[in-house]
């Protein structure tokens, strides 16, 4: 009986196994077949993937990038712990019955399958948030080398290799679009940024540049007042988070406070009401 339980998980694995490989399969091909742009008339604008220049820059998300994409490493992890697990069951040091241990397996390998690809999101929106918490800084950078009498790439260029300490991302970010703008020139780079990326913050950046490469206008003064601006927003988002905790904290503040303190005050004349009734 227990043989028969191991070969039909060992089968069921196998099967979820094929399923997700083919449907990886079927995502490619249907990458490769579908066009860029299926309206017609529209140009395509070409775009920064900061997700990738993100994961490239850590160690860690590169692991759980890796991990997500390649479906044959995570069994292969899976197969090398189970066998673990199994032959440490086998030598009596963990007590399992043949479903406990089926059951462990199974988790084990919804949690390999699975847990990349939730902890990789969070921790790339993250660093988003650092770099965007790190860009006023680098816009009073770029001011302070435009009133020197730089220019808007050499500026860019110049901050972007020096900016490493601050936020490593940010300043790779930089290098790319000073790297993009050697090909395609500076306002077609910019243009690329401000479609790749959704914050606001990078895209009040990208359209101050924009507005100066195009039009020739002060640059300095711009740039001053838009690190203000960004500073002034950041603070606008941290004050409505603090001013929407105490809505969040109000239903475990009932659930956990109210309910018990309620029952300590009913607790006693409910007691006595009972022992006065049996007596």
């Amino acid at each position: 009986m227990n043989l028969v339980y191991l070969i039909l998980l060992a089968l069921g694995i196998y099967t979820i196994a094929i399923s997700v490989l083919q449907q990886q399969k079927v995502l490619r091909q249907k990458k490769i077949l579908e066009p860029l742009n299926h309206q017609s008339g529209k140009k395509v604008v070409a775009t920064i993937d900061y997700h990738t220049l993100i994961i490239k820059n850590s160690r860690w998300l590169s692991l759980l990038d890796r991990l997500d994409k390649q479906l044959p490493l995570k069994l292969q992890i899976f197969c090398g712990v189970a066998g673990v697990i199994v032959l440490i069951n086998l030598l009596g040091l963990l007590s399992l019955s043949m479903q406990g241990l089926g059951m462990l397996l199974m988790l084990g390998m919804v949690l390999v399958i699975v847990l990349p690809g939730i902890l990789l999101k969070p921790s790339i929106k993250g660093r988003v948030k650092l770099m965007m918490d790190a860009l006023p800084y680098l816009v009073d950078l770029v001011a302070v080398c435009v009133q020197s009498g730089m220019t808007v790439e050499s500026a860019l260029k110049f901050v972007s290799e020096r900016f490493q300490h601050l936020d490593k991302n940010l300043a790779s970010l930089m290098a790319v679009l000073v790297k993009r703008a050697e090909v395609s020139g500076m306002e077609e780079a910019l243009s690329e940024l401000y479609h790749s990326m959704e914050m606001t913050e990078i895209r009040m950046f990208t359209a101050t540049l924009q507005q100066s490469v195009h039009y020739g206008t002060s640059l300095y003064e711009h740039l001053i007042e838009l690190s203000q601006d960004i500073r002034e927003l950041q603070l606008l988002i941290t004050e409505e988070k603090v001013g929407s905790l105490s809505a969040k904290m109000s239903v475990p503040l009932i659930i956990f406070i109210m309910f018990p303190i309620t029952i300590l005050i009913v607790a006693p004349g409910i007691l006595r009401i009972v022992k006065n009734g049996m007596f």
